[in-house]
């Protein structure tokens, strides 16, 4: 009596493994760089599908537009809500930090590209583009979050005098 043996499986580790295993390569600094730049470019297609669909809105449905934009400053219903505000803010300046980075850090690629012994130079290089990014992103972080210190403008501005609170039409004919 012949029993017969299945050839051994490859086994293969789950996702999680490899994806730690992924961000545990010796690559070093050039690694990180490249999945920076990755994930910059996503935060920038995930901003102009917003746009997009945002800037859409004129066309379809001014009030719609009206509406987002209102949002967009913390205001929903009439109401303003400051979480909302903030949120939308912080959002800016991730978007900011994005192109920023991405800017900086693709136009050392492209140097690369142009000079090829820029790559012995790698880490000096992306240190400079590490001084620039945040050279220009400390400033642009206080005056984009300084405004939220205080309520917006039209918040605090009185009713207009004279004018009836809520204009009430005759409907009857």
């Amino acid at each position: 009596m012949s029993q017969t043996y299945r050839s051994p499986r490859y086994y293969r580790r789950g996702l999680w493994s490899r994806m730690v295993e992924g961000l545990r390569y010796g690559g070093g600094l050039g690694q990180w760089s490249w999945l920076l730049h990755r994930v910059t470019g996503l935060g920038i297609l995930l901003y102009l599908v917003a746009h997009i669909t945002d800037t859409f809105f004129v066309v379809v449905n001014p009030a719609w537009y009206d509406h987002t934009m209102e949002m967009y400053g913390g205001t929903l219903s009439g109401q303003y809500y400051w979480p909302i505000r903030w949120a939308f803010r912080l959002g800016e300046l991730g978007l900011i930090a994005c192109v920023l980075f991405h800017s900086l850090n693709g136009i050392r690629v492209v140097l690369f590209d142009f000079w090829p012994k820029g790559v012995r130079y790698q880490r000096q290089l992306f240190l400079l583009v590490a001084i620039a990014f945040w050279a220009i992103m400390i400033p642009v972080s206080i005056w984009v979050l300084l405004p939220l210190l205080h309520a917006p403008e039209y918040e605090n501005q009185p009713e207009p005098v004279g004018m009836p609170a809520k204009i009430e039409t005759n409907q009857s004919l």
